[in-house]
């Protein structure tokens, strides 16, 4: 097991790191924040086309589901135009604190859109979060 807690802990710096970067390369990109996210889309919906290919994945979905995927990429593209747009407005260390504050909110948000009780130790962690930016 202690191969397990090394992975994972490599892989959780490695994350932080790609965060980090991510809005380093945002900020130096000359691109306006409309035109990156767009271009960020493309480059998804290119690599995620060529797994479901590769792995000969279906395309087909219920009619249901079609406003579920728009309604979840509008959210993500939302979210990374407001990314880029913070980032090109303001600088990176400002962006990543408010960034880091998505777990606070999501806490307090995710009760409202389903039937999961709020968990006190997250709003706890949150606010200790929000008091050390």
């Amino acid at each position: 097991m202690p191969n397990d807690k090394f992975r994972s802990l490599l892989l959780l710096h490695l994350i932080v790191f790609i965060w980090g970067f991510t809005a380093i390369i945002g900020k130096l990109i000359t691109l306006d924040a409309l035109a990156l996210v767009w271009f960020r889309m493309l480059f998804a919906v290119f690599f995620i086309g060529a797994y479901v290919g590769y792995q000969k994945i279906s395309w087909r979905h219920s009619r249901s589901m079609i406003p579920i995927f728009l309604g979840a990429g509008i959210v993500i593209a939302l979210h990374w135009f407001t990314f880029f747009k913070a980032i090109k407005v303001s600088n990176v260390s400002v962006t990543l604190a408010c960034l880091s504050t998505g777990a606070f909110f999501t806490s307090l948000l995710e009760p409202l859109f389903t039937t999961k009780k709020i968990v006190r130790y997250e709003l706890f962690f949150g606010v200790l979060v929000i008091a050390g930016l």
